[in-house]
């Protein structure tokens, strides 16, 4: 079988402010900037990223995220013609399930999921997410420090039930870290505790009868396990996974568990598939699972 590939965590644009639109802008090229995340890329994910300022980090993700727009996506996926699909996560108040479902029209190997708006009322936000499902969403994305609100917010509650009447899944942000600089503006509109493991945690507890992605906890799998064993709902993704972690994911979680994902424009495809072969290529029915069938089955895809 030819390798196939469903990237299950991608954004595109600015996640981070309102108001850039950066997505569908053109000639965007890379700028010369410090970079962190390159040497952590180029070790194939073994190198953790804690530069020694950590404004580099943050100011280099905003960077990066500035630079992605659909046309720089759509050449990075002809370059790796094995990517048949990529998962885009909108998040609110950043940007709207309409523009990545716009760059979908544009792009047809684009899937998107929806985003929560949160300053709707609670009826009219469940209104709205069923009709992005009628329109294609295939999940939803919440990310509780960027939208500064915690997972056991009733509006999160009830687009939660959506998803889990639908048979959809529901992918969280983990991790507790920072997006913004102390001086910014915007840090004083996040709380990263939102989205520390203990509460995303008990968020999977909760909603058992819902299948919940666990973002970028392979890379994290003996802690996610930790607090996850037992629960039959949880998958998490591989995005900055070194290929030792993501055969550890498969031991821990199980085989139909484990989505392969890059967090582009974070991650990279090179480098990610790069483990992601090195993890699995002696074990074909593994790399099929992880690398496209799991998430193909959660989104009800055929391919």
């Amino acid at each position: 079988m030819a390798k196939r590939i469903i990237d299950s965590h991608a954004h595109i644009g600015d996640i981070f402010h309102e108001n850039k639109n950066i997505t569908f802008k053109t000639n965007i090229k890379k700028g010369d900037y410090d970079d962190p995340f390159i040497d952590c890329e180029r070790s194939g994910y073994t190198i953790p990223l804690i530069p020694k300022k950590v404004e580099d980090l943050i100011n280099a993700g905003q960077f990066r995220s500035w630079e992605w727009t659909l046309e720089n996506l759509i050449k990075e996926l002809n370059d790796h013609p094995e990517v048949q699909g990529i998962v885009m996560l909108p998040i609110w108040p950043n940007q709207t399930y309409e523009e990545y479902w716009a760059a979908s029209k544009l792009e047809p190997r684009i899937i998107p999921f929806t985003t929560c708006v949160l300053d709707m009322p609670v009826d009219e936000m469940a209104d709205k997410l069923r009709r992005d499902i009628k329109n294609g969403a295939k999940g939803l994305k919440l990310h509780p420090t960027i939208q500064n609100v915690p997972l056991d917010d009733p509006k999160i509650e009830s687009a939660v039930k959506v998803f889990r009447d639908a048979d959809l899944p529901v992918l969280t942000h983990c991790g507790a870290n920072p997006y913004y600089t102390e001086d910014s503006p915007w840090s004083r509109k996040t709380n990263p505790a939102y989205s520390d493991i203990k509460e995303v945690a008990k968020f999977c507890h909760k909603f058992a009868d819902t299948k919940i992605i666990v973002a970028h906890c392979c890379s994290a799998v003996d802690l996610l396990y930790e607090h996850v064993k037992g629960l039959p709902n949880v998958y998490t993704d591989t995005s900055m996974c070194s290929a030792a972690l993501m055969r550890k994911g498969v031991e821990l979680l199980g085989k139909d568990k484990i989505l392969f994902g890059t967090d582009v424009p974070f991650g990279s495809f090179h480098y990610s598939i790069a483990e992601l072969d090195k993890a699995f290529l002696d074990q074909p029915e593994i790399l099929d699972k992880v690398a496209f069938g799991n998430i193909a089955a959660l989104m009800h895809l055929e391919f």
